[in-house]
């Protein structure tokens, strides 16, 4: 039973592979859902938060969807599949690629996209040079690296040499996801 005194409910994935990610996202109430396992549309009481803080970057800074294709790497249910929703609200042509898809033809879709959403998880991914000549890349997949003691971006290459924008990992949309609690 959750406590009355709460407001929302905040899981922090991802779970451990012991745990069953269906009966966590079922466990959490709708009305108590900030991270958005059940966002169905703005008229949910809270959206999925890194989307949302994604979405207020691309607000910022002028990134228009309207009639353009805009790719999304990565289909999880609190960002991924929210932020294609979002994006489709706004009158975006979305495409959602993820790392299951063959390689040409994931290639073929980052390139011909006039906006690329990562959000996969999966260092490297997307390759830099597969990116269209003036593609935007808002950057939100991040992993961290022991190894190099460092957090990963989905994208790998010179992404100043093709995007007239993108969000550096570290430091893009992570930090805006907090303040969208």
């Amino acid at each position: 039973k959750i406590r009355d005194n709460v407001d929302g409910i905040q899981v922090m994935w991802p779970l451990p592979e012991s745990i069953d990610s269906a009966k966590v996202y079922n466990a959490v109430p709708l009305d108590k859902d900030v991270d958005g396992i059940h966002y169905t549309g703005w008229g949910s009481k809270y959206p999925p938060v890194t989307p949302a803080g994604a979405w207020e970057l691309m607000k910022a800074h002028n990134v228009d969807v309207q009639g353009k294709h805009v790719v999304v790497v990565g289909r999880s249910p609190i960002v991924g599949h929210p932020m294609a929703h979002m994006l489709r609200e706004a009158g975006a042509m979305v495409s959602v690629a993820h790392t299951g898809v063959d390689k040409d033809t994931f290639q073929g879709l980052v390139g011909q996209a006039d906006v690329v959403v990562t959000c996969a998880g999966s260092p490297g991914c997307v390759q830099a040079d597969w990116l269209k000549d003036g593609a935007e890349v808002v950057n939100i997949g991040t992993t961290f690296c022991e190894k190099a003691d460092a957090l990963l971006s989905d994208v790998e290459g010179d992404i100043e040499s093709k995007a007239v924008r993108y969000s550096p990992v570290p430091g893009g949309v992570g930090p805006l996801s907090i303040p969208m609690l």
